[in-house]
């Protein structure tokens, strides 16, 4: 992997040692935090929010970030368009808007039909909860969620918060936000159908025994 001539740390590698092992730059490091995966094409690039440094998908940020902006212009995430930026160009975490549906508040979320904030991956993997706009992945509606999954103890951040997901193993009840799986590194696959995608997550007890944890380097994951 080639070092990054615009990253300090890659430069400065490289001035210094020219031997020594190349470091990646940030952006070639980082995955999407809604799929969680770091390949990309080129119409379906992985953009960076210019204020809170969010890394997206296009496809999986859908509206928003179809067109990337050009030259120096910057990108902004729906949270850092509708909140004034901090002094030091930066949000806290504290300062973001909470997800109904978990309790984590980094991460690329997206108004609901209320005016609330769910994050996209949540509104992805909870049952019942929609997009009005599907393509789009806009403008999330939660009210079609069972009363009973709102009472799920999320059994990673043990709150019972929103709206949790369980584990696809046959007769496991085990409960978890998705966001909190996503971060705790259980196995979760999309499968296609014929006219539609599965989601399936298991617990850590029942991850399939052909799948391993990734080894490819990567940032953390920023919800």
């Amino acid at each position: 992997m080639s070092v990054c001539v615009e990253c300090p740390t890659g430069s400065g590698l490289a001035a210094e040692d020219a031997s020594a092992e190349p470091i990646a730059c940030f952006e070639d490091l980082a995955c999407c935090t809604i799929c969680g995966e770091g390949d990309w094409e080129d119409d379906n690039q992985i953009i960076f929010c210019d204020s809170c440094d969010l890394a997206v998908h296009q496809v999986c940020y859908g509206a928003g970030a179809r067109n990337i902006p050009q030259g120096d212009e910057p990108w902004y995430c729906d949270v850092c368009k509708a909140h004034p930026r901090r002094a030091n160009g930066r949000h806290s975490t504290n300062s973001r808007p909470a997800c109904i549906l978990c309790p984590n508040r980094d991460g690329a979320l997206k108004r609901t039909t209320d005016g609330r904030w769910a994050h996209i991956m949540c509104a992805l993997w909870v049952p019942g909860v929609q997009f009005l706009d599907a393509e789009g992945r806009d403008i999330i509606h939660p009210y079609g969620i069972n009363h009973e999954r709102l009472g799920l103890l999320c059994s990673i951040c043990k709150k019972q918060h929103g709206a949790c997901i369980q584990c696809k193993a046959p007769r496991c009840l085990t409960a978890f936000h998705a966001t909190c799986a996503r971060m705790k590194g259980f196995h979760m696959v999309e499968r296609e159908r014929d006219d539609y995608v599965a989601l399936e997550a298991y617990c850590e007890k029942h991850r399939p025994a052909s799948t391993q944890k990734k080894k490819r380097r990567k940032r953390d994951i920023k919800w």
